[in-house]
């Protein structure tokens, strides 16, 4: 936490958005967030709308599909999931990346629910 807490002191207003997991629910966490006096969100189970790497695996995949013959060893499968994501461009990357902002904004308005998709 020591990155909230250093953009904090710099007068950025900052919010841990958790999800619902376990360690994130658990009491010790929470008494640590409190004590830190870190702000928390609650946000849906499964946040893959802002983690920008989670966009990465079905891309991969599409790629890998496109890209490949049907691989028929774990080997070959390795090296064809690492060739597409050496292909990656950082500007898919960044295109991800910035889309995060938006999508915290909407959460925050919708009160930490995920359900502005339409």
């Amino acid at each position: 936490m020591p990155w909230i807490n250093n953009l904090k002191s710099q007068g950025v207003e900052c919010h841990l958005l958790q999800d619902g997991a376990p360690a994130h629910k658990s009491r010790i966490a929470r008494d640590y967030l409190t004590t830190e006096r870190i702000d928390w969100l609650w946000g849906p189970g499964h946040l893959p709308d802002i983690n920008a790497s989670e966009h990465a695996w079905p891309w991969i995949r599409r790629h890998v599909t496109r890209d490949f013959t049907p691989s028929c060893t774990e080997k070959k499968c390795e090296r064809q999931w690492v060739q597409e994501w050496e292909d990656m461009s950082i500007e898919v990357i960044n295109k991800w990346v910035m889309h995060v902002p938006k999508v915290v904004r909407l959460i925050i308005q919708h009160g930490g629910k995920n359900d502005f998709h339409g």
